[in-house]
């Protein structure tokens, strides 16, 4: 199939995860991408002939997941740099935040991708932020 225009991009995967982490424990970071998308021929999105394009540049963001009032998570789980590599902020308690809380929380990572027509398509997912991992299962020294 030959394409003429990108027409949609997701963000893969969908739903990620990573967790907090640097002073007592490691952080877990969470790698996106940005697939750009053909409608295919019968022109409608998300059907059987569309054409997957491929890895597209995009201008990485996120935005708030608005799970409870006054949420606030954005300020403080992390930031995502250009490649799309999102860095979770360091393991808690964080005196800044209300409650002294943890830099946990949801939020959308976001692409912008400016086609060559000037089309602007944006496409987000998931991603939990969440405490670090307490207890590691697969501990090869275990079974010596």
């Amino acid at each position: 199939m030959v394409y003429d225009k990108i027409d949609a991009i997701k963000v893969t995967p969908v739903s990620g995860m990573a967790r907090v982490g640097g002073i007592d424990h490691p952080k877990q970071f969470q790698q996106f991408e940005a697939i750009a998308y053909h409608n295919g021929a019968d022109g409608k999105p998300d059907t059987k002939d569309d054409l997957n394009l491929g890895p597209v540049d995009v201008v990485w963001s996120i935005e708030e997941f608005t799970a409870t009032y006054d949420d606030i998570d954005k300020q403080y789980v992390g930031t995502i740099d250009d490649h799309g590599l999102f860095t979770p902020n360091v393991d808690g308690p964080n005196p800044k935040r209300k409650g002294n809380a943890n830099n946990v929380g949801d939020v959308w990572v976001v692409a912008t991708f400016k086609t060559p027509e000037g089309k602007v398509l944006r496409a987000r997912a998931h991603l939990l932020v969440t405490v670090p991992l307490y207890v590691r299962y697969d501990q090869p020294e275990v079974t010596r």
